[in-house]
């Protein structure tokens, strides 16, 4: 355990001495003479933000994409190949020495 303390304080050590890229370099001349964004009320978005409440049937139909994306997960979970496929391959294997 002491030496996994070592490892990961020397991995803290080493990340704290990388090279960071230059940032500054990535934003083009173009945003730089760009306004600021405007500044909106919050009183604002949180009205607006009762309008995108879910209804009912959104709810009924997520359900229903869910309860199908599990059946496909099943589905996905069961057995690829049959136990007389899987012993043909086997044998097939075997002769050709695999």
């Amino acid at each position: 355990m002491p030496r996994l303390s070592v490892l990961f304080t020397a991995a803290a050590l080493l990340a704290g001495c990388a090279s960071f890229p230059e940032l500054d370099a990535a934003v083009t001349p173009e945003a730089r003479r760009a306004d600021y964004p405007v500044l909106i009320p919050t009183a604002g978005v949180l009205i607006r933000r009762e309008d995108a409440r879910l209804s009912a049937a959104d709810g009924e139909q997520l359900q229903a994409r869910a309860a199908n994306l599990q059946a496909r997960a099943r589905l996905l979970r069961g057995v690829v190949i049959d136990e007389e496929t899987r012993l043909r391959l086997s044998g097939r294997l075997r002769r050709l020495g695999g």
